[in-house]
């Protein structure tokens, strides 16, 4: 083992283990370092090395020759179902094509007041303006939080739940 090597090996055994018991393990893993050294394994002969790159790179070429063709038929069947749903989808004859500038009336963007001239907008702005009431009411007329409304409604609040106690 390399000087570095058995330095961290011995730290890092000593970090784990009481003294004796990491000289032991030090010394196991020594004696099986110098067993392989004096076995050493038999290299591969250099033709059965050539065979078996060469199976492996025939290997890959055909798998990644098909993963080619499997992406290609599906793109090419992605293009024809896309053509056949184009050309053989129902259609009615008096279906205007849609367009974005058909979505909101052209009466709409020349009115001064959009909310009067859109339904949906009008609603809306009616709901903003009844929470925009709720707000002010419950501030109060001097403008301070917690006078008036919420008072009542606690109230209330508690009335009801007497009545569930007791009922």
């Amino acid at each position: 083992m390399r000087d570095q090597a058995h330095e961290n090996l011995v730290e890092l055994l000593r970090r784990f283990m009481d003294e004796p018991t990491a000289q032991a393990t030090q010394e196991d893993i020594q004696a099986g370092e110098r067993w392989l050294g004096a076995y050493p394994a038999p290299a591969p002969d250099a033709r059965l090395l050539m065979v078996l790159k060469a199976q492996m790179a025939a290997s890959a070429r055909r798998r990644h020759h098909l993963t080619r063709l499997v992406h290609a038929s599906l793109a090419a069947a992605a293009v024809i179902l896309l053509a056949l749903v184009g050309l053989f989808a129902p259609r009615t004859a008096n279906q205007a094509p849609l367009s974005v500038a058909s979505m909101l009336p052209a009466a709409i963007w020349d009115s001064d007041d959009m909310t009067a001239d859109d339904l949906d907008l009008a609603y809306f702005s009616s709901q903003i303006g009844q929470i925009e009431a709720q707000m002010q009411a419950l501030a109060g007329e001097d403008g301070e939080v917690g006078t008036g409304a919420p008072e009542e409604l606690e109230m209330e609040l508690m009335a009801i739940q007497a009545e569930f106690l007791k009922g």
